[in-house]
């Protein structure tokens, strides 16, 4: 079977920052030398050009709701964020299908890949094959009929019959097949969980496969003797000044990166010996110079400090990055850092630097990785299952 002729629509629609691009990147490159035709459609279709240019694939904007709401206290289960994103109501799901629906009729794929594209999946639901893939929280277990919770004991179960009578209105009312369950529409006909086993969101439910990281990982390099942190955050973080402030009190100790401009800050940072990267540097080549990390913990940094055997400081800005920091703490690799407090932040990358219990696990760590990437093949399962399909 071949891929030859076919347009494939490759979907971002939730989440923040550009961490959703390289499994899309990497099905996207690798369909195109197949003779596909990719075609992307993305929530950030401007900043994502630069990481895209060398695809050569046309980037629309990609339909979202545009004021999601934060579940509630209680939320637990990905019908919590289905609720915020547009699938409250049958007018709000009405709309939000219907702009998914130009674009598909505009594109006229043969295939649609979804990373965290919910709406894009339920437009194309009975009438195009679509792919879910994406990191394990992205792409929950769709084995049953309902979502199951984050973790154990959280959520209400209660909450996801009202999303699916609302699916089941609107696809209805637009002469359209129905699901039985939440869970069918987000099944697909391939799923690509692109995580580490330990790392995995659903790791204590999920009886499918992960499959690892899609895009490269670092190797693992021993600790070095000399204290450096390499920091990764970003210009639009709300408590940017105090990370700054905190990076400025280590020095020559501290290096970074901040997606987005920094502005005039960079300059005061980089008088305090602090080095600014302009542009994103490539992990292989900055990790094994760190004795220690800092981040939001985004996925793809995760999982390349992880790989590289890195004791981690996360901050998390969302409940994703909070389980990633969980998944850490829980392999004696990470250290929660929440909220961001330069005190605290001081005393963590001492503790990073000094902990031999905390250093050697996130080696051990870094080991188990190392042994999963090894006989992981994320980009080739995924390929054998697009040509099937």
């Amino acid at each position: 079977m071949s891929l030859d002729g076919k347009t494939i629509l490759l979907a971002w629609e939730l989440g923040e920052g550009l961490g959703h691009l390289p499994p899309l990147k990497a099905i996207a490159t690798a369909a195109k030398a197949e003779g596909a035709t990719p075609v992307f459609a993305l929530r950030d279709a401007v900043l994502s050009r630069d990481t895209l240019s060398d695809v050569g694939a046309q980037i629309l904007p990609a339909p979202f709701w545009p004021t999601p709401t934060l579940p509630p206290a209680a939320s637990g289960t990905y019908a919590d964020i289905l609720i915020g994103n547009g699938f409250g109501s049958v007018a709000n799901l009405h709309a939000l299908i219907g702009a998914w629906a130009q674009t598909i009729d505009l594109v006229r794929p043969d295939l649609i890949v979804c990373e965290h594209a919910p709406g894009a999946a339920l437009a194309a639901f009975g009438r195009i094959p679509v792919a879910m893939v994406g990191n394990g929280f992205v792409v929950p277990p769709a084995d049953g009929a309902e979502f199951p919770s984050y973790e154990p004991g959280r959520g209400e179960p209660q909450r996801q019959q009202p999303v699916l009578e609302v699916i089941q209105e609107t696809l209805s009312g637009l002469g359209r097949g129905v699901p039985q369950t939440i869970c069918e529409p987000f099944r697909g006909a391939f799923r690509g969980i692109y995580t580490f086993p330990a790392l995995d969101t659903y790791r204590r439910v999920r009886r499918e496969p992960v499959l690892g990281p899609i895009e490269p990982m670092p190797p693992l390099s021993p600790l070095p003797a000399k204290r450096k942190l390499y920091a990764y955050s970003a210009a639009d973080y709300a408590l940017v000044n105090d990370v700054t402030q905190a990076l400025m009190d280590l020095g020559p100790q501290a290096s970074a990166y901040f997606r987005g401009s920094l502005g005039a800050r960079s300059a005061v940072i980089r008088s305090r010996g602090v080095h600014v990267y302009d542009a994103a540097p490539a992990l292989a080549s900055v990790l094994p110079e760190a004795s220690v990390v800092f981040s939001h913990g985004g996925t793809g940094f995760t999982y390349a400090a992880l790989a590289a055997g890195r004791p981690h400081i996360l901050n998390p800005r969302h409940f994703e990055a909070h389980a990633t920091a969980r998944a850490l703490e829980e392999l004696g690799a990470g250290i929660a850092l929440h909220p961001f407090e330069p005190t605290r932040f001081r005393e963590a990358v001492t503790r990073a630097n000094e902990d031999r219990g905390l250093r050697e696990s996130a080696q051990k760590a870094g080991a188990m990785a190392q042994a999963f990437i090894a006989q992981a093949t994320p980009l080739e399962t995924t390929m054998a299952a697009l040509r099937a399909i």
